[in-house]
């Protein structure tokens, strides 16, 4: 039988007086180091719903989809902890910078998985002669807060400026195919807005 090495004595009789390099979680919390990649969480308060986040996810841990349901248009974003690889390429790929965040919430063991989901809604804007969704009302206003006032020069931004400052606007008739010149200062998607100058040429010649 060989006899130890007096190197591995050493660090026997250390191991006993020293600190363990494991921590007594779960029994005492852990908080992890300040750059650890825990659970994405959104910040319902910053979150646009551009969609950026879900689009960039390779995998394809956040869910985006479009409801029309009782009429009222609704994008939903919902992100799953059980599919993520905690990559953080939600967060570098958010245009807010601030819409989705890694935690540091590191314990995310469930029974049920709809327990972990974190999810965020917002309301959505669609043309009103074809239907097509344009985007989220906080991320118009958030295109139209970067621009400035040249966001005055857009129709469909005007718009939602005034809806943001309560200002009453005239009732619109319900647009009645084909589109009118008058259309294009309603909201309408930029393919609409289009064929309603087009037509408007075409008219004038």
């Amino acid at each position: 039988m060989k006899k130890p090495k007096v190197r591995e004595l050493k660090e026997a009789v250390k191991g006993i007086f020293s600190k363990p390099y494991t921590t007594e979680f779960p029994y005492k919390p852990h908080t992890p180091s300040a750059r650890y990649r825990g659970r994405p969480m959104y910040n319902k308060d910053v979150c646009v719903g551009c969609g950026a986040c879900s689009q960039v996810c390779p995998a394809k841990a956040i869910d985006m989809f479009d409801s029309f349901e009782d009429g009222v248009p609704v994008r939903h974003l919902s992100q799953h902890p059980a599919r993520c690889i905690f990559c953080g390429e939600c967060e570098r790929n958010c245009i807010t910078k601030e819409g989705i965040k890694l935690t540091q919430q590191f314990d995310i063991a469930f029974f049920d998985e709809k327990d972990t989901v974190d999810e965020v809604q917002h309301n959505l804007v669609v043309c009103r002669s074809c239907g097509e969704v344009i985007g989220t009302e906080k991320h118009l206003r958030w295109v139209s807060k970067r621009i400035g006032n040249l966001s005055f020069a857009q129709p469909l931004l005007l718009t939602q400026l005034m809806e943001e400052l309560q200002i009453k606007t005239e009732y619109e008739e319900k647009v009645v195919p084909p589109i009118q010149r008058t259309d294009m200062l309603k909201v309408v998607c930029p393919k609409c807005r289009r064929v309603a100058l087009i037509s408007d040429e075409k008219k004038g010649k």
